[in-house]
């Protein structure tokens, strides 16, 4: 594992995940629409899921990849609740 993946990237990751379950949630998107948003099967939306109660990193997708995707959809669900 890399430094970067054992330093803040998996805090990062933890708290963009939290958002974005969160915000989904909100709007009521269901977990197949979730994966299908994230590009991920339900195991490995589960696998990430787990690093919220401090499950080991998924390989799958990699964390570069899935940060970016979090961070596109969380600021797009963001912009899309705020009133005109």
């Amino acid at each position: 594992m890399s430094h970067y993946q054992q330093g803040i990237a998996p805090d990062v990751a933890k708290r963009e995940l939290s958002q974005f379950l969160r915000m989904a949630e909100d709007i009521g998107l269901n977990v197949e629409r979730q994966c299908r948003w994230l590009h991920m099967s339900a195991d490995d939306r589960r696998r990430w899921v787990g690093i919220l109660s401090d499950a080991p990193l998924p390989s799958q997708p990699e964390l570069p990849l899935l940060l970016r995707r979090l961070a596109y959809l969380n600021n797009r669900l963001d912009r899309a609740k705020r009133p005109n």
